[in-house]
């Protein structure tokens, strides 16, 4: 972004924000801190003790309108222009314009956004990314977008708070529930237990009266769960947790944090999907933020508490390390030319028993620690016999490889923030619905791009999305949208849902005028071994990547869709970077490892392949009384854990 700059100090603020708000985001009180003083207490019931003094008035319709346009106007602000930097008592950068997302909705309600107020923006490293495919990978060594949760897993020497959406008996939950049998056998070993937490949402009756219940190991025993027994994983204190608020607030969030050291935040479930995810691996400060932002979402009292309620992140010794040298990185996360090297070297010089493979003469490729073919990879999991329908091409440069697992470029810290929504379970879609920092940081985004907007979601239907994404064209700002073709058609078409992304690509093109859409461009889908997009209801290639880039500066990942009910009902986890080089690395691997860039829509709304020919695999599912019947049986489907995104 390239519009002046402001200066951000303590009087210049006033008049962005009440002193009451700036108080509560830089004061010293969290609920991460009240809970280690208290840890047979609940963190819910500590939220509201900790900012009970913070009366609330609501807002008028004009303050509100005032207020949320002195916070976007913020993003207006880039970082090599005059942003004020603060920094804390340990030296950290703490980027003051970040907080200002947060703040429009500190007005509302302290504590709203799933965090502490003061915990929302911080600087953290931004180590490993991963958009590899999700479900099940098998047992090999590992292609796998879930083998970095387990990496991860079997490494805790204290706890694990893992939080997912669906949790689906699978492959994929086998994967984890063999992590946690190995980390209980390697705490055996130390002679020391480790605390396990996870979340999902399995939406339940009882959840009318109780959104957050217990689970028994009865409960997680059942076929359509298959957790291990207490027995098989003795050395792990185990609880779980089934969190949902009716009618539509689900918990869509999906993170984990392992001993206050590191946060995976991804769009994958732990279930088996022929996905296309993305993974973000956050060291920093920023691992306090969503390990304050746990509790809350667990809200519950704890048995036993997380052991480390009062040990705060602290940087590793001697510095922040990347790629190979992080502790967490394992031989699962090479790929490429690079990374069949690296293999090699480590193998040579007996670092790990590694198993010299040599490379094949079909096509393979070295992925994940291994040569295989790319539709080996992407076939991974529920659909093993889908087949490549473009030859492999050997890439002239190594830059055009196909690598899942990118690994950053070293770097300081840099800024970053919260952005998240809580749910909420009401029917329709309000304006007060959009009060949350989640959808003030994608509304920021849209309002003030100067030059580009690139989008990648499996759903686009959400009014301010669309309305956002319209206006910024007419502005003049190129918008690109990823989208999937046929992704949940279902629900998306119920009344109220703001309808398929194939409906919404026409509606869209219609609203512009003729230079205008040429400034929207819109593309489906496809796999990296398809010559053209594949229906997602076929579930042969699909993407569940969601991620917004602003100017190729500022950018948005992790868990909401920009679909209405990740705007309006869900609970989403995301976090805002501001580092053009990470966003360009980003960019890098959706071009790498998709061919969607090849296959855009025509200025109608309808693609068309090299031959004029338009798609024939359909949902069928529409606007009609048929139609919502077919979305209707889809949509229950998933409330009640049978089916998912």
């Amino acid at each position: 972004m390239t519009t002046p700059a402001h200066t951000m100090t303590r009087e210049s603020e006033s008049s962005l924000v009440s002193g009451r708000v700036y108080a509560l985001t830089h004061a010293k009180e969290t609920v991460t801190a009240a809970f280690a003083t208290s840890p047979d207490s609940a963190p819910g019931r500590l939220v509201k003790k900790l900012y009970r003094s913070h009366e609330y008035r609501r807002p008028s319709k004009g303050e509100w309108k005032k207020r949320s346009q002195h916070v976007l106007s913020v993003l207006d602000v880039r970082k090599t222009a005059t942003r004020k930097y603060q920094s804390d008592k340990n030296g950290h950068a703490k980027p003051e314009r970040h907080r200002h997302i947060h703040r429009a909705n500190t007005h509302r309600s302290p504590g709203a956004q799933t965090a502490s107020d003061p915990l929302v923006g911080k600087p953290t490293e931004h180590d490993l990314n991963r958009a590899a495919e999700c479900g099940d990978f098998g047992r090999r060594p590992s292609d796998l977008f879930l083998q970095h949760h387990c990496d991860c897993i079997v490494s805790a020497q204290h706890e694990v708070f893992l939080a997912t959406n669906f949790w689906q008996a699978s492959k994929s939950s086998q994967m984890i529930s063999d992590a946690l049998k190995e980390l209980s056998r390697r705490a055996e070993k130390r002679k020391r237990r480790v605390v396990v937490k996870a979340m999902y949402d399995r939406a339940h009756l009882k959840m009318f009266t109780h959104n957050r219940v217990y689970v028994t190991e009865e409960e997680w025993l059942k076929e359509v769960v298959m957790l291990p027994k207490r027995s098989e994983m003795p050395w792990i204190d185990f609880e779980l947790v089934n969190y949902h608020r009716p009618l539509l607030g689900t918990f869509h969030a999906k993170f984990m944090i392992v001993d206050r050291k590191l946060a995976l935040v991804s769009s994958n479930n732990v279930q088996d999907r022929p996905n296309m995810e993305m993974m973000v691996h956050l060291e920093g400060p920023i691992v306090d933020s969503l390990y304050d932002m746990a509790l809350l979402c667990w809200s519950k009292p704890m048995h036993p508490p997380l052991p480390l309620l009062d040990h705060p992140y602290r940087p590793p010794g001697g510095g922040y390390k990347f790629a190979m040298d992080n502790e967490y990185s394992t031989v699962h996360n090479l790929d490429g030319t690079k990374g069949a090297e690296l293999y090699y070297n480590l193998a040579l010089n007996e670092r790990q028993p590694l198993v010299l493979d040599a490379p094949p003469a079909n096509g393979g490729v070295f992925i994940s620690g291994r040569y295989q073919t790319i539709t080996e990879h992407l076939n991974a999991g529920d659909q093993p016999n889908t087949h490549a329908t473009i030859a492999y091409v050997a890439p002239a440069s190594p830059s055009d490889e196909y690598m899942p697992h990118i690994f950053h470029a070293m770097h300081t810290e840099c800024p970053m923030v919260l952005v998240n929504r809580g749910p909420k379970g009401y029917p329709g879609n309000p304006p007060k619905g959009l009060r949350n920092t989640q959808d003030i940081a994608w509304l920021a985004g849209l309002k003030y791009a100067r030059r580009t907007v690139f989008i990648q979601s499996p759903t686009f239907n959400a009014r301010p999305a669309v309305e956002g994404v319209l206006n910024a064209v007419r502005r003049g700002v190129e918008c690109t949208l990823y989208l999937d073709v046929g992704f949940n058609d279902g629900g998306e078409a119920l009344p109220g849902q703001g309808g398929t992304n194939e409906q919404v690509a026409k509606k869209m093109y219609t609203a512009l005028g003729e230079e205008e859409r040429q400034r929207l461009r819109m593309f489906w889908y496809t796999g990296k071994d398809q010559i053209k997009p594949i229906n997602a209801s076929a579930r042969k290639r699909n993407c569940h990547v969601k991620l917004m880039i602003i100017d190729n500066s500022v950018g948005i990942v992790g868990n909401g869709n920009q679909d209405t009910q990740s705007w309006f009902h869900s609970q989403e986890v995301n976090v805002m970077i501001d580092n053009p080089k990470v966003c360009e690395e980003w960019l890098d691997a959706i071009r790498r490892n998709q061919n969607t860039h090849l296959h855009e829509l025509q200025k109608d709304g309808i693609y068309r392949d090299a031959d004029g020919n338009v798609l024939v695999d359909s949902t069928r599912i529409d606007n009609s009384i048929l139609g919502m019947i077919r979305g209707a049986r889809t949509a229950i489907a998933r409330v009640r854990g049978r089916s998912g995104p």
